[in-house]
């Protein structure tokens, strides 16, 4: 018996068919769904606790305290006048420099002298010259010079007149009945005419 080539075709297709068949009625395996899981973050999710700021004490101002405390106006402090022995020494050097002396005050914590000083040479001059201005007491108490910041060695320029006040640390000894006061001390000169540290020496009484 002769099978045709039409009809075994046409087997292998149904068998085909029903193979597929049953591939499709079977139940298709479906993957697990997990939970999603929560991302771990790479910082904490706390924000961050700013330090707080030391508690400060509330200050109440004395007129807000003492609404009549600040009716009465403060009595101001007087400074220490001292006292004042006016002078007129004057002293020319041959180097053309000229130092007056007009007054000098005794205070409780300083000795002050007053002096203007002209300065006629081609040069400047210091009247301080390695701290050697001294003021000395007769019964030998040493009062050093305070000297200003800007001018330590007090120079003179030239061609110029100068008016000055010289603070010496204090106070004067209760026993004291004259100061000297010298300018330059063994360094300077008092009759160098081409010097540009002048020597002069005063001798002040107290009263």
């Amino acid at each position: 018996m002769k099978i045709r080539p039409n009809v075994v075709m046409l087997a292998v297709l149904a068998a085909a068919s029903t193979a597929q068949a049953q591939i499709l009625d079977r139940p298709i395996p479906m993957p697990m769904l997990r939970a999603p899981s929560t991302p771990t973050p790479s910082q904490p999710l706390v924000a961050p606790v700013v330090p707080s700021r030391p508690e400060q004490s509330l200050r109440i101002p004395a007129s807000a305290a003492n609404p009549a405390a600040a009716a009465v106006p403060a009595t101001p402090t007087l400074q220490d006048p001292g006292r004042t022995v006016r002078l007129e020494q004057q002293q020319a050097h041959p180097s053309g420099v000229a130092m007056t002396l007009s007054s000098i005050t005794y205070r409780a914590d300083s000795i002050i002298v007053t002096a203007s000083i002209s300065n006629l040479s081609e040069r400047p001059v210091s009247l301080n010259r390695g701290g050697s201005l001294v003021l000395v007491d007769d019964g030998g108490g040493s009062h050093p010079f305070v000297p200003p910041t800007d001018n330590p060695e007090v120079q003179i320029g030239a061609r110029s007149r100068v008016t000055a006040s010289f603070v010496f640390a204090g106070p004067l000894a209760d026993e004291a009945r004259s100061v000297q006061l010298s300018t330059n001390g063994p360094s300077g000169s008092r009759s160098d005419r081409l010097t540009s540290a002048p020597a002069f020496l005063f001798r002040v009484p107290v009263s």
